[in-house]
């Protein structure tokens, strides 16, 4: 099917089915204005015509009598929870009893007060009986103040939790969080069905046209050298240890030439309008990919013989091997100043790491010395390659494991090993004789040492920030007291 048959079935669909949900929520819009605003400003912060002229452009579900209370809890209120609660109940027994219901055991009816305390940084909503909602929605209500709340901007910030309230209390099911997941979900589903009917035709259109263009041009290019590679092959010493691997792996480069050949010709059959299909874009992905890797291939064998006959473009094949373990050794420096934190800079792994990488980038200028002078093998100059690989991924591991143990408890320190141990254990491509002549040989590269710290570094933040946040409920001094509502620190 063309994408253009996909987007005509798919809008249809859509329209129909969004087009009625949207009109039953706009017929569910609040519009009852406050019925009275009661502001008791006891922390003097509160600037009221701000807060007025706020209040007259929010509008509620149903009838509701807002308050706005402000207190300083003082030195107590930053280590007590229930401080603001405690505050907002009292005040209320003093000077607000219309607050009360008739037994004064919960907030009055159609009531909603907003309450802030600037020095214990806690923010409280408080509901009646025929406004309340959930704990859930307590807290999103009070996590809409905080940007506001944080930068002192207290009348902004009250005026932001009694518009998140407005859209919550007594709220048609249609626009709860319920009505969302129902008609919303009918909504989404068509226009995920629909956008993704289009959408995936045309991301699949967009990856086999790509596919199809990356992969004629690779192929283009490994048929133009196919002459050259087998003259390359030929001058490969089979004696050198790593001229027999590279001749092992230009034996597949034959049979994958054969494979790319009959890819080749099977592509050129699919029509363009076929480009939106899964499987079009399975064999365009494996004719690209076949191409790419042969004509990585052929580069690493013409690599080989001249360095292995230090032909006269051996110095550049030996660069070509040398840059990605350079480009490793340093990242060690700016890895060390710029991610990690000053605890784990500290640690002795981390000085030897930085040790490591420092000494190791002067032997690579020795190694280039003792292949010029012909004292270093072209075979030895690849193994100790390959060494300087392991034993930095040694270093690095031995770092890891140092992170962990500056983490605060267990679970901190799994989700960090976890993280980091999901980038160590990534696959990496790369064009060079030693990767390409040893395909299973793996190593920590620098990358993903940074990649996994930033990632786990990220887990336990938001592990801690979830840990430490949520609304407390209750009050400490209420005796039966039972209204809803709760408060957090912004």
């Amino acid at each position: 099917m063309s994408v253009r048959t996909r987007a005509l079935v798919g809008g249809v669909a859509s329209l129909g089915v969004v087009g009625t949900t949207v009109g039953w929520y706009a017929a569910a819009a609040p519009e009852h204005a406050a019925t009275g605003l009661q502001v008791d400003d006891t922390a003097e912060v509160l600037h009221e015509p701000t807060l007025r002229e706020g209040l007259d452009g929010i509008r509620f579900h149903e009838p509701t009598e807002v308050a706005v209370f402000t207190t300083r809890g003082g030195e107590e209120a930053r280590t007590d929870e229930r401080a603001l609660n405690d505050a907002v109940l009292s005040h209320a027994r003093e000077s607000r009893p219309e607050w009360l219901s008739a037994d004064e055991q919960k907030w009055a009816d159609d009531l909603y007060v907003f309450a802030v305390d600037p020095d214990g940084r806690l923010v409280g909503t408080y509901f009646g009986e025929n406004r309340k909602v959930d704990p859930e929605e307590q807290t999103e209500i009070q996590e809409a103040t905080y940007d506001d709340l944080r930068a002192g901007q207290w009348s902004e910030g009250a005026v932001t939790g009694i518009e998140e309230a407005a859209a919550r209390m007594n709220s048609p099911f249609i626009r709860t969080a319920g009505g969302a997941a129902v008609f919303g979900g009918a909504s989404l589903a068509t226009l995920l069905g629909a956008g993704g009917y289009l959408g995936v035709g045309l991301h699949r259109a967009r990856r086999s046209r790509a596919a199809r263009a990356e992969g004629d041009e690779r192929m283009a290019s490994v048929v133009r050298d196919d002459e050259v590679t087998e003259l390359h092959a030929r001058l490969i010493p089979e004696t050198s240890r790593y001229g027999g691997l590279m001749l092992r792996r230009y034996d597949e480069y034959r049979q994958g030439f054969r494979e790319l050949t009959d890819l080749g010709n099977e592509v050129r059959s699919i029509p363009e309008r076929d480009y939106d299909r899964a499987g079009t874009l399975e064999r365009l992905t494996a004719y690209r990919d076949k191409a790419r890797s042969l004509d990585e291939l052929d580069d690493v064998i013409a690599d080989t013989a001249a360095l292995l006959n230090r032909d006269r473009a051996w110095a550049e094949a030996w660069q070509r091997q040398v840059a990605p373990v350079r480009e490793d050794l340093e990242q060690v420096e700016p890895m060390l100043e710029q991610d990690l934190d000053d605890e784990v800079r500290g640690q002795p792994e981390a000085r030897e790491v930085r040790r490591f990488a420092s000494s190791q980038l002067v032997e690579l200028d020795r190694l280039r010395a003792g292949l010029e002078s012909r004292s270093v093998s072209p075979d030895d100059a690849l193994d100790q390659l390959r060494d300087v690989r392991d034993q930095l991924s040694e270093h690095l591991d031995a770092l890891a494991a140092a992170v962990g143990r500056t983490m605060d408890d267990s679970s901190e320190r799994e989700m960090m090993l976890t993280a980091m141990r999901k980038e160590r254990g990534g696959r990496r491509r790369e064009p060079t004789i030693v990767s390409t002549a040893n395909p299973m040989w793996t190593w920590y590269a620098v990358s993903s040492f940074r990649s996994g710290y930033s990632t786990g570094t990220s887990e336990v933040e938001q592990s801690r920030s979830a840990s430490s946040g949520g609304s407390t409920s209750g009050y400490s001094g209420g005796g039966s007291f039972s209204g809803a509502g709760s408060s957090s620190r912004f």
